[in-house]
């Protein structure tokens, strides 16, 4: 009887383990792409509304490859807590969409010296794209409702353009 007792808890324990590990490797909580896990990380600062210096961690966007990515095939979870400031080489005229991006997204669009020149919800959808007639040479992603949060807007805010690390 007691070795029959020592087998179940065996299997008991072992189908334990088995649950946490396939739980843990098949969370989509967990689900990144190869271009996210490539960027960088970095503090830049903005200047909101109200005077203040706001401090943000980002996730720096700064390779085609990583533009072309951006929050496609992230887990919602990921989305909804992260920021990413794309930096381009020089001012472009661009669009974003929202393919293969789970949690809809506030996006800014920044001239180089800094100026946002609009803020926009974008919703995921397979066909819609978002983009400002200005060129701009620096966008932010960022959970909807964040940048209202934050009290950021075009009219007063900026961002601090020497925040940003060169490579």
């Amino acid at each position: 009887m007691r070795k029959n007792g020592k087998i179940v808890i065996i299997l008991f324990v072992s189908a334990l383990v088995l649950l946490f590990f396939w739980t843990y490797f098949n969370n989509d909580s967990l689900r990144v792409s190869k271009e996210f896990k490539k960027m960088g990380t970095a503090r830049i600062q903005i200047v909101n509304d109200e005077g203040r210096i706001l401090e943000l961690e980002v996730k720096v966007a700064d390779e085609p490859d990583e533009h072309a990515a951006g929050f496609q095939n992230i887990s919602k979870s990921i989305v909804q807590k992260t920021v990413i400031l794309f930096v381009f080489p020089d001012e472009v005229n661009g669009l974003f969409h929202m393919r293969n991006v789970e949690a809809s997204l506030d996006i800014a669009f920044i001239k180089a010296d800094g100026t946002i020149v609009e803020i926009l919800r974008m919703d995921p959808s397979a066909t819609k794209l978002y983009g400002v007639n200005e060129s701009f040479k620096y966008a932010i992603e960022a959970p909807a409702g964040f940048f209202e949060e934050k009290k950021i807007t075009p009219e007063r805010s900026r961002l601090i353009v020497d925040s940003i690390p060169k490579d």
